[in-house]
């Protein structure tokens, strides 16, 4: 570190040229060198102040580096390693328990029960006037919780043709009419399954290559009846509604179900109306006891100990 003025110039011996002047500039060359140097200590102070760190002293902050140095042996870093291991082991153990207390031990979801069917008649029988139809017997269904007529119907409904070459499934169902607020019958298209409204009373089979020239009157179509009959609607159900609630696998079938009831569309529905008929360790059953619709319905499932 050099200093602002290294060579001050002597001041001459003979007498006339030893004037004031040249002493002040000598002083003044002299207070800028001090000047210099006590700006250097200061950073000097600085720099030391900053080495010590938060230590009484610079030797104590190297003692305290030297021990850290010494905690980075092989050996240490080897205890560290394995502390570091257990405890992500440790937190690995306990988020899979979390993990299985979410998704296992306690389950949860919401269903919807529909409850619809027919009271008497509504079946259907190949058309002996039109190529291809259907006709609707006259009868009464039920749905929203209330009955509903379906009156009798010539060629109600068609028949899609096949012109596959392998056998197709269609459904024919009943729908509420909001016009006439009877009940109509329909056929699903090919591919298409029953609105979520509709009530199915039929799966209908067409072979390949059935249509109007070579099947008119769908005597190689099968007509399959799958109408749910209650005839005692709403007093007396003779086959329930039923719905089967898959879960995740528990270890035993004993765990707690709780039933809350959302909603209900029609007659009343109370929550002991919603039953459980039997529980396994990958599900369970619950049975409407009741003439409501469309009964959604929270459930949660708890095994603590599993």
């Amino acid at each position: 570190m050099a200093l602002p003025n290294s060579t001050i110039t002597k001041i001459p011996n003979n007498e006339p040229d030893a004037v004031p002047a040249l002493w002040n500039l000598r002083y003044e060359e002299i207070d800028q060198n001090f000047s210099f140097l006590e700006q250097g200590r200061a950073q000097m102070r600085s720099e030391l102040d900053a080495a010590k760190g938060n230590k009484g002293s610079v030797g104590e902050r190297l003692d305290d580096m030297s021990a850290q140095l010494q905690s980075l042996s092989p050996d240490y870093q080897d205890d560290l390693s394995a502390a570091v291991m257990f405890g992500l082991d440790q937190a690995a153990v306990a988020n899979r328990s979390v993990q299985a207390l979410k998704e296992q031990a306690q389950q949860e979801g919401e269903v919807t029960i529909s409850n619809r069917g027919v009271v008497s008649g509504c079946s259907v029988s190949r058309s002996t006037t039109a190529a291809r139809n259907l006709n609707l017997e006259n009868g009464i269904a039920f749905m929203n919780g209330r009955i509903y007529a379906a009156p009798e119907k010539e060629n109600a409904a068609s028949v899609p043709s096949n012109t596959g070459t392998s056998s197709v499934t269609v459904y024919a169902y009943l729908y509420f009419h909001e016009a006439t607020q009877r009940m109509r019958v329909s056929v699903t298209a090919i591919g298409e399954e029953v609105p979520e409204h509709g009530i199915h009373i039929y799966t209908i089979t067409i072979p390949a290559d059935s249509t109007d020239e070579t099947d008119p009157n769908l005597d190689y179509v099968t007509l399959t009846n799958v109408r749910r009959m209650e005839p005692e609607f709403p007093a007396n159900l003779q086959s329930p509604r039923t719905e089967t609630i898959a879960i995740k696998d528990l270890r035993e079938s004993d765990y707690r179900i709780d039933i809350d009831l959302v909603s209900a569309v029609g007659e009343p529905c109370r929550s002991e109306q919603v039953e459980i008929t039997s529980r396994a360790t990958n599900g369970f059953t619950l049975r409407l006891a009741t003439g409501a619709d469309d009964v959604v319905v929270r459930w949660r499932v708890s095994k603590l100990n599993n």
